[in-house]
């Protein structure tokens, strides 16, 4: 599949230049930050998805190890992978994970002509040794790609109740910039201090390349790859304006739900111990109807859910959207918990 891409009106000198979200980076940030404590300290998000599936991050350290172990911890193979399969501007999921199998056995066969000047010498016999693994072993890229499914499985809701927005917000904001023509370097901003190597990589490029900036949501500070005829340039979601609007809304109203005492005092009782709606009426002394009122509100709020045993539907707090609210809340409210 052939990425679909946005350049905006050319910038005064340079590169081309292509502003895209992506989901193969997104997941290289995700995968990175299972064995970086620092990472996930700064997205409140993966901390949440780590720290309530330990065996998902220990299976991510598993992966890879002895001389095919990255200084980084990263997946960097992930994005050689998708570029090369031409889905690393898709924001689509299933674009990258559907197919990865395939992807994989289609890799490159001969990685020499790499230049990943951006990362050391071990780590670009690393990545090769990885990328020539893949294709040639299909157990390996069964274990790969279901790796990979069950971590997007894991920080999907957030990626798309959160994520997106606000990707799709950064990548208008820098589509604006390229279309008043500003330079690429403005363009290509980030809180990561590449020093002279972002433009040598730039400069190095042979025509028709392009220097693709992918604003991610997951990102810790930034991330620079240069592929052939490509120089990626990683950064984080702009944090401002219509990205947090967007991120926040499905929040306050989530919030909004809880401001009521009696279904605050409802949810509590549930945490304990699921009840019928009629069980509930009695507990708080209130009419079944003022109850199912409540509980509609706190389903339609994606807190509670139902099952029905016999003739009656048992109530339950659904945890995992719990542990994800208070990890929102977190993350708008602490000044050091931006996300990434």
């Amino acid at each position: 599949m052939s990425p679909i891409l946005t350049t905006g009106r050319p910038p005064r000198s340079g590169p081309e230049v292509v502003v895209s979200g992506s989901v193969a980076i997104e997941l290289e940030w995700v995968l990175a930050s299972a064995q970086r404590e620092e990472f996930r300290r700064d997205h409140p998000v993966l901390a949440a998805v780590y720290g309530a599936d330990p065996g998902l991050a220990e299976r991510v350290g598993g992966m890879w190890d002895g001389d095919e172990a990255l200084s980084c911890t990263g997946f960097t193979e992930l994005v050689l992978i998708a570029h090369h399969g031409g889905v690393l501007f898709s924001t689509t999921p299933e674009d990258l994970l559907d197919p990865l199998e395939d992807l994989c056995a289609a890799a490159p066969a001969d990685t020499r002509n790499l230049p990943l000047t951006s990362e050391t010498e071990e780590d670009r016999a690393a990545i090769r040794s990885r990328v020539a693994r893949l294709r040639r072993s299909a157990s390996l890229r069964r274990e790969y790609a279901s790796l990979l499914r069950d971590v997007w499985a894991a920080v999907r809701e957030p990626w798309e109740r959160a994520g997106r927005p606000s990707v799709d917000a950064a990548v208008a904001q820098r589509r604006a910039d390229l279309a008043r023509g500003a330079d690429w370097r403005e363009v290509a901003r980030s809180d990561c201090d590449y020093g002279d190597l972002l433009s040598e990589a730039v400069a190095t490029m042979t025509p028709p390349g392009r220097l693709a900036v992918v604003p991610a949501f997951f990102t810790h500070l930034g991330l620079l790859v240069d592929m052939p005829g490509l120089v990626m340039v990683g950064v984080r979601t702009d944090v401002s304006g219509a990205a947090a609007r967007a991120r926040t809304e499905a929040l306050a109203r989530r919030l909004k739900a809880l401001s009521d005492p009696t279904r605050l005092a409802i949810l509590d009782s549930l945490r304990v111990r699921p009840s019928s709606v009629s069980e509930l009426a009695s507990s708080f002394g209130l009419a079944q109807p003022t109850v199912s009122n409540h509980v509609k509100l706190l389903r339609e709020a994606g807190l509670v859910g139902g099952t029905r045993e016999g003739g009656r539907r048992q109530l339950e707090v659904l945890g995992p959207a719990l542990s994800d609210l208070v990890s929102e809340l977190q993350l708008v409210l602490t000044a050091d918990a931006t996300p990434q």
